[in-house]
């Protein structure tokens, strides 16, 4: 039987699911990765573009970035696209680069169209071909705060909830409220999970390591409910026990509280700027471990940057956070809005390096070669992708 032709329509903000992924699945699965990049969509955590090319339309990826050449070997380069516009009126650019990439998924007889998030505006001509997609829900509801949850974003999460025939989800926590919100009918809905972010391990340029090392850190774009506010709180309290240890606190975003009194502290650091990935690597790597303090939450791609260097996180029992972390296996465990709980867990951690190596062999063993790696998760959807 000739194998399906599936085209893997990615997202830049979500490169660092995507080129993990691809790195396992393309070796099971004929997949053409296709990217979009735009003036508003050129950085994202794995790949950064310094200029968007001057075309518009669908094209070989190093045909308009040679840098991209970068991860020849980690993916396969000869099946990777790039969705390129550029210019003014780059909403009806993006529209005509999208309607060109219609006819490329006709002429080219792709049978199914992997999705990784719900369509733009702009995007709608792919809804032609719509009986042949399937869709990877990073998100079942928007996030708690303006820029997540505006009326565009619930009008396409409309369409594709309505028009998409397939989806896959990846926490099982909220599959049933998922199903009852969208009137989904279980048998559309393929479970599976994010593994760890490997295509960092090969990243050739890094950040001098820092001096100084085994601080906190917490990463991430900044927005309400990453909890942030409940972070610095606790770490007043870890201060008083352990008055030379450091909290980094890195991202951009603009912070809904004021930070003047924290940035006076010389145990806090604040980085409130985007945070390039050999500079997040570097981050991470000389870390002790790491703090998710969300309020609110459906999976967390800062975990699984921790994880592709085996680095513990404390996080919130919120959204599929427990189920990344093993229920308590891989990592602590702490209630949302709780700074002393989550003081006391920082503590308990700091103070326990067997905990922190245990932690860390428990990572390795799950998502290096275990049930959540990304081999074992590519082999799973690639028997998905056949019974589509």
């Amino acid at each position: 039987m000739k194998q399906q032709k599936i085209a893997y329509l990615g997202k830049n903000e979500l490169t660092d699911v995507d080129l993990s992924y691809l790195h396992s699945a393309q070796k099971l699965s004929d997949i053409t990765y296709i990217l979009e990049i735009n003036p508003r969509l050129k950085n994202g955590p794995a790949i950064n573009f310094p200029e968007v090319a001057p075309r518009t339309g669908v094209f070989k990826a190093l045909e308009l970035y040679p840098q991209l050449k970068s991860f020849d070997g980690f993916i396969d380069l000869e099946k990777f696209y790039v969705v390129n516009s550029y210019g003014r009126l780059w909403f009806l650019r993006s529209l005509l680069a999208y309607t060109s990439l219609l006819f490329v998924l006709i002429r080219q007889k792709f049978s199914l169209i992997h999705l990784v998030w719900p369509p733009q505006l702009y995007e709608f001509p792919v809804y032609f071909l719509r009986k042949r997609m399937m869709m990877t829900v990073h998100d079942p509801f928007p996030h708690e705060d303006e820029s997540h949850d505006t009326l565009i974003v619930r009008l396409r999460r409309w369409f594709a909830f309505h028009l998409i025939p397939k989806f896959i989800i990846l926490n099982k926590a909220q599959r049933e409220k998922f199903l009852d919100f969208y009137q989904l009918k279980g048998e559309n809905v393929y479970d599976s999970k994010l593994g760890s972010y490997d295509y960092m391990q090969t990243l050739h340029t890094v950040s001098p390591t820092p001096s100084e090392q085994g601080y906190i850190l917490f990463v991430g774009k900044i927005s309400q409910y990453k909890g942030v506010e409940y972070l610095l709180e606790a770490m007043e309290q870890v201060h008083e026990q352990f008055p030379q240890q450091k909290l980094i606190v890195a991202g951009g975003g603009k912070f809904h509280f004021d930070i003047e009194p924290y940035k006076q502290k010389d145990y806090i650091e604040f980085r409130n700027r985007f945070i390039h990935n050999d500079e997040l690597a570097s981050l991470i790597r000389n870390s002790a471990f790491l703090v998710c303090p969300y309020t609110n939450a459906t999976q967390s791609g800062v975990i699984m940057s921790a994880y592709a260097f085996c680095k513990p996180v404390i996080a919130t029992t919120v959204g599929g956070l427990p189920e990344m972390l093993g229920n308590g296996k891989l990592g602590p465990l702490v209630p949302p809005k709780d700074s002393e709980a989550l003081a006391k867990v920082m503590c308990k951690l700091l103070g326990d390096k067997e905990s922190q190596k245990n932690y860390s062999e428990n990572i390795s063993l799950v998502y290096r070669e275990g049930e959540l790696s990304w081999k074992e998760i590519a082999r799973k959807l690639s028997d998905i992708y056949k019974q589509l």
